[in-house]
């Protein structure tokens, strides 16, 4: 079975987000963001071994720790392909438009629709979920489900910025997040935690 640690650091709170497997120590580390250094401590605490840096999406918030984290840890960083060149353009991660440009380094590997990301005994499925940027990612395990800036509790990823698709991306939520059962558990990219259930019946931009 695999835990989740769900954190919000820095000026945007975005959630980083710990999955680990209980028997094998393997963990998987998603979206370390600003002043998110913490986290370090938490792996290192618990005893984890890192496997791989996982970016929900590019942008500025979702990336911001990811040199930190790999020269600590020596991972691969995993992204999907479309969003790869946010990595370390910051014209395109949208950093630049805060005047401290971010630099990530570039992708070691990248994910797609179908893929399975696998830690310890377990694997997450992977989603390819376009609309808040056309690369984004959710992660699902029986239980929970990992969604970036796609899906919040009462609300979806902001679709008014170069890339991003307001129908794409409701109808991603609707076809591959709505789908699950209804007590998954969504861990979002900021704010708290919400269920399948609750967005499906209550979300006022996607309802099922």
């Amino acid at each position: 079975m695999l835990n989740i640690l769900a954190q919000p650091y820095g000026p945007y709170q975005v959630n980083t987000i710990l999955v680990w497997c209980e028997r094998t120590k393997q963990a998987v580390l998603f979206d370390p963001t600003f002043e998110s250094e913490d986290i370090i401590e938490e792996i290192e605490r618990r005893g984890l071994t890192l496997r791989y840096l996982v970016n929900t999406h590019g942008h500025l918030d979702h990336i911001a720790l990811n040199d930190v984290i790999k020269a600590q840890f020596k991972v691969p960083l995993l992204i999907h392909e479309l969003d790869r060149p946010m990595l370390t353009n910051p014209i395109k991660n949208l950093s630049l438009l805060t005047g401290e440009p971010i630099t990530s380094p570039d992708a070691d590997r990248t994910l797609k629709e179908g893929d399975t990301l696998q830690i310890g005994e377990d694997n997450l499925q992977v989603f390819h979920v376009p609309g808040h940027t056309p690369g984004s990612l959710v992660f699902y395990y029986p239980g929970f489900v990992i969604t970036g800036d796609t899906l919040f509790e009462g609300g979806v990823g902001r679709t008014d910025l170069p890339g991003m698709n307001e129908a794409e991306l409701y109808q991603n939520i609707r076809t591959k997040i709505y789908t699950l059962p209804e007590d998954t558990i969504v861990y979002p990219g900021h704010g708290s935690s919400t269920t399948v259930g609750e967005e499906r019946r209550n979300n006022p931009f996607v309802r099922a």
